[in-house]
């Protein structure tokens, strides 16, 4: 029998319920904010992230799918979505209506261990803000974030902030990292080892225990910053405050890409379920001419819809939608119970109808269905206009018959669905 490729699953049923839940949510976020969707390929050219990202990064290093194709062209499948969207606006001459906002949804793959939370094909939903350089730009996507988790019901969590500055003061911070980890050389992974002379920096972005310990007392990059990228950063903390937006600073937050410069910013779950980042982003200043575009800067953050649906799983936002089961009790009532079901649906009502096996093995398939409300139609309610209806959402329930009469079960479903909903 074949399974699924390790770290790739299958979404279906409540999964895909939540999902649908958290995108519909989530993009109605953004297009309030005047983003609208963008669609790129999973596949692209291996240089597109390889220039963007970075080559020391993990992601390029270690965790992205390439291959080539059967033209000899080296292939990747995308690990994140901010390089495919630069490449489309440079590429499809979208560079002559600055600003744009952009969102995106879909698959992202990374070869990485699987664990909770972690997947090799996994989505995430992101924005993309081009052609603004500004503080304002930089909290307005903190905002979304901040309202994409509450629009949800995801309430738990923290935004931690950074600053890289600009390129004098990267310049000037990485020759003090360099001086301090030196001193630390034989003591750290074999990876920041390799780190230490390509790319310092990503050293602190390390999970392994003796590089953060390690890096702990590390310089401060805000002891580095020149004036410019001091008061860039002062002005996205005071915007912050003044939205009554909670932040910390973080001294070492650099992120996993190469191509963030100014602003950083991480959401991280705090709730008992889940404690890891929900997703995060930055300024981008040196991206569009990567790609052969104007030098415009661009601010963006993206986030994991796994990781998301996780916490829902937890109870904290995710209810399933309502669904009616229209049952005949006889054969015979097929036709009018079909044609009841035919009038819910075009109401916009969620509706099953079983006409499979007697009324019990009925009952129990509108079960497994998952049910809430099951409308019995038999000769007796045929004949006196009155439907028989049954809650199912537990035994107690379910044993307690309600009559509806035939011409008002509509709006009946219809306030009972708009009750259990504002139950939740």
């Amino acid at each position: 029998m074949f399974r699924s490729v390790r770290g790739m699953k299958d979404l279906y049923g409540s999964d895909a319920e939540k999902y649908h839940f958290i995108f519909t949510r989530i993009k109605s976020i953004g297009e309030r904010y005047g983003f609208s969707m963008i669609h790129t390929p999973l596949l692209e050219n291996t240089d597109v992230f390889q220039r963007s990202i970075g080559d020391e990064t993990d992601v390029v290093s270690k965790e992205m799918y390439t291959f080539l194709d059967k033209g000899g062209e080296s292939m990747t499948l995308r690990p994140e979505g901010t390089a495919g969207v630069i490449r489309a606006i440079v590429s499809e001459n979208l560079t002559q209506r600055f600003p744009v906002k952009y969102m995106y949804c879909g698959e992202m793959f990374r070869y990485d261990r699987p664990q909770k939370g972690r997947f090799r094909q996994f989505r995430q939903i992101g924005f993309e803000y081009i052609g603004d350089k500004s503080p304002y730009t930089d909290v307005m996507l903190i905002m979304i974030a901040s309202e994409s988790l509450h629009s949800i019901g995801i309430f738990d969590f923290n935004i931690m902030v950074n600053t890289l500055g600009d390129e004098e003061t990267r310049e000037n911070y990485t020759k003090a990292i360099v001086k301090y980890l030196s001193r630390h050389e034989e003591s750290l992974s074999d990876d920041s080892k390799l780190r230490l002379k390509k790319n310092p920096l990503r050293i602190l972005d390390s999970k392994d225990k003796q590089d953060v310990d390690i890096c702990s007392m590390a310089p401060s990059i805000l002891d580095y910053l020149n004036k410019e990228s001091r008061q860039y950063f002062e002005k996205v903390c005071t915007l912050l405050e003044s939205c009554k937006i909670k932040y910390e600073i973080n001294n070492f937050l650099v992120r996993g890409l190469d191509y963030y410069s100014h602003t950083a910013f991480e959401i991280q779950a705090t709730g008992a379920g889940y404690r890891e980042a929900l997703g995060g982003g930055g300024r981008y200043d040196k991206l569009l001419p990567i790609f052969g575009g104007p030098d415009v800067s661009g601010v963006g953050f993206a986030i994991g819809i796994e990781r998301l649906m996780l916490i829902i799983k937890n109870g904290m936002a995710f209810r399933e939608p309502v669904r009616i089961a229209v049952i005949p009790v006889n054969e015979s009532e097929n036709d009018f119970a079909f044609k009841v079901y035919r009038e819910l649906q075009e109401c916009g009502i969620g509706t099953d109808f079983i006409q499979t096996g007697n009324l019990s093995k009925k009952m129990k398939t509108a079960d497994r269905l998952g049910s809430k409300i099951a409308v019995i139609l038999g000769e007796t309610e045929i004949e006196s206009g009155i439907a028989t209806i049954k809650i199912m959402d537990s035994p107690e329930t379910a044993s307690k018959n309600k009559s509806v009469s035939i011409s008002k079960l509509a709006a009946f479903l219809k306030w009972n669905i708009e009750e259990r909903t504002r139950s939740c």
